[in-house]
């Protein structure tokens, strides 16, 4: 019996849970460190007396950071182990959280953003591929797709945090705001103490005996025999193989797919708070609440998305399906922006489904789509090029939002259409199948083995 189908057969038990859930928690701290700087924004801003230039640096700095953090680490992922990067990068985010403490200028604000932005995007392929390398495929996509409703969780956490500091001290606390990711990074590193890496990854590495023992604390018993390996690649294949087919077309349609759905979405999100107050002029805090709740709706969609859609459904369609209703919503925006209603209304629907449909279903697609030899350094370029999208997205908007109003929303809109059209042409379907079972899937449509490079 080959390492396949134990794997895929097994029931899931309490480590490998155990595993899965201090990988998710990555994407916690990602989507708490994002909302507490969308709040801090209320008094970084005109304590700095920011332009929209000033302020889209500041916030595409840790988006540039993920970017890089994601190509450096994912070839490190693949050569020194998912293990490593995954304590590295939780380490230096601690650290530049409790940064923020001592930031006294713009400048040293967009340092520290760079800094928490590396540390965040090497963390994601380390996480990613360790959910997809000791999770059953019967329940790979459902945790995996976890990964956004613990970002969304993450986000509404630090709204919250967010308002009681703000309550408090008032806006000029944003520091000690930022601050408190420390305590969620360091929680997440104590409960990642004793996570060992894959077997599949140690195995790939000859190291039989650790690869022995990480199966053995997987499957809770002292006992367990590792099974054959069946490898999801050539023997000693290349990365160069990812950059052929089958494997070129699908890392081209999954980075064109999550750059947009960065482009658009991490620029929605952050500005939310900001948009909503020139918009339909709340009160300060009201825009807040309100970004909380539409958080809240990403969290009941995710919920749905997680126990029916992307097992029962699959992630092509919900990809497909979740962004066309952000076209939809985009659109809206800009028809009815001088309507509060109607801005209100969809940009609930355009963040809880960007958040809760289109997020998830890249979180359970990337991990499964390439082969174990060089999932991290491939999930690293994936990463590297949608959070490239996210500074461009967070750069940009506050300037094309000064330029055109409400038409910024329109040109959201034609940016997400063309995202639909793209991943109809260039994508895969993944769900239920083995890791090695979605490698002939991307044989039988893009052509060609999965080959060593010569």
């Amino acid at each position: 019996m080959t390492m396949t189908s134990v794997e895929d057969s097994a029931r899931l038990t309490r480590p490998q849970r155990r595993i899965a859930i201090t990988a998710i928690g990555g994407y916690f701290v990602d989507g708490y460190d994002l909302l507490i700087l969308s709040g801090a924004l209320l008094g970084i801003t005109p304590e700095f007396h920011l332009r929209s230039v000033q302020l889209g640096l500041l916030t595409a700095a840790a988006f540039l950071g993920m970017a890089l953090g994601s190509a450096i680490s994912g070839p490190l992922t693949d050569r020194y182990g998912r293990r490593v990067v995954f304590f590295a990068s939780m380490i230096l985010f601690l650290v530049g959280s409790l940064s923020f403490l001592l930031t006294q200028s713009a400048w040293q604000i967009i340092a520290v953003r760079l800094v928490i932005g590396l540390a965040i995007g090497a963390d994601m392929p380390a996480a990613a591929a360790l959910i997809a390398e000791f999770i059953p495929a019967r329940r790979r996509g459902m945790y995996t797709a976890f990964g956004g409703v613990a970002w969304m969780l993450g986000s509404v956490v630090a709204i919250a945090v967010t308002l009681l500091i703000f309550t408090v001290a008032g806006t000029g606390a944003w520091r000690w705001a930022m601050a408190t990711g420390a305590i969620a990074a360091a929680v997440l590193l104590f409960l990642r103490h004793g996570t060992p890496d894959s077997p599949r990854w140690l195995r790939s590495k000859g190291r039989e005996a650790d690869a022995q023992a990480a199966w053995r604390y997987a499957q809770g018993d002292e006992n367990a025999e590792l099974p054959k390996f069946a490898p999801t690649a050539a023997p000693q294949a290349s990365a160069r193989a990812l950059f052929r087919r089958p494997l070129l077309l699908v890392l081209a349609g999954i980075c064109f797919y999550w750059c947009c759905n960065n482009l658009y979405g991490s620029a929605i999100l952050l500005y939310q708070p900001t948009l909503i107050s020139r918009i339909v002029s709340p009160g300060t805090f009201t825009s807040l609440l309100f970004t909380g709740c539409t958080s809240l709706l990403a969290v009941v969609i995710g919920l749905i998305v997680c126990g029916y859609v992307v097992e029962r459904i699959g992630r092509r369609f919900l990809a497909i399906a979740g962004t066309s209703i952000v076209v939809v919503a985009s659109f809206v925006l800009w028809a009815a922006i001088h309507s509060s209603a109607a801005v209100l209304i969809a940009f609930a629907a355009a963040i809880g489904f960007i958040n809760g449909g289109t997020s998830m279903a890249f979180y359970a697609w990337a991990p499964e789509l390439f082969p174990t030899e060089f999932r991290g350094r491939a999930i690293g370029v994936v990463n590297m090029i949608g959070k490239l999208g996210s500074v461009v997205g967070t750069f940009a908007l506050p300037l094309v939002f000064d330029a055109l109003g409400g038409g910024a929303f329109l040109v959201i809109a034609a940016i997400a259409a063309l995202n639909v059209l793209v991943i109809s042409v260039l994508s895969i379907e993944t769900k239920g199948q083995t890791l090695e079972e979605v490698q002939h899937t991307a044989e039988r449509r893009f052509g060609r083995k999965v080959a060593a490079a010569r």
